[in-house]
């Protein structure tokens, strides 16, 4: 994906994050820039309205800009058109020498009703690897990165992450013993640290972070 494209989807994605937010129907027009205001000190004019024509088409504007209605409720229609069913698909990408982490994150969240997509966990011997990482990343809601050095350095999981983001999934990023500077192509999405050295229970830290992030009361 191009620098260009990459950056539209996180003003999109941004934006997304602020209608989530919203606690109360927004019925008066007004301008989006206005509403927008601290997404705009970290975005250019052009690429907002580039985001606004988008959210244009996806009925959260009016054809000149205004907004029409925005609730937090509208957000999730759009993002989980199937409701709940939609909310709990996670994809979990990881290195392969990572798999015994990814493991453990999924059989704790599905004891908590997540349907969580594991590459070597879920894809058959026989089956096209490709073909079912790319159904899975369609049809999941979330994206959790798990970043450790080894993750960069794989290219596999550099297009999943790319992927992710063409198809504007909600992505978390868990840097393992490293700093998000280093997370390569999704360098730009703040990730949450953690750090192994002297702290047996790393693997529960990521587990209740993700807990308090995903359960939706």
């Amino acid at each position: 994906m191009k620098l260009k494209e990459r950056r539209n989807f996180q003003v999109i994605n941004s934006i997304r994050e602020s209608l989530l937010d919203s606690e109360k129907d927004i019925e008066v027009l007004f301008s989006p820039m206005e509403f927008f205001s601290d997404i705009g000190k970290k975005f250019s004019e052009q690429e907002l309205s580039y985001a606004v024509r988008y959210l244009t088409g996806k009925g959260y504007f009016d054809k000149k800009g205004a907004v029409v209605s925005l609730t937090s409720k509208a957000y999730d229609d759009w993002l989980f058109p199937n409701g709940s069913d939609d909310r709990k698909k996670i994809f979990i990408s990881h290195a392969s020498e990572d798999k015994n982490l990814a493991g453990k994150i999924k059989e704790e969240l599905e004891k908590i009703g997540f349907n969580v997509f594991v590459a070597h966990d879920d894809i058959p011997a026989t089956e096209m690897w490709r073909d079912k990482i790319i159904s899975e990343l369609k049809v999941s809601s979330i994206f959790v990165a798990l970043r450790t050095k080894l993750y960069s350095q794989k290219q596999y999981t550099e297009q999943e992450c790319g992927f992710a983001l063409a198809l504007n999934k909600r992505i978390l990023s868990l840097c393992i013993d490293i700093k998000s500077s280093e997370m390569g192509f999704c360098s730009d999405f703040q990730g949450k640290q953690f750090e192994t050295k002297g702290k047996d229970d790393v693997t529960k830290q990521i587990i209740d972070y993700l807990k308090a992030q995903l359960v939706v009361s």
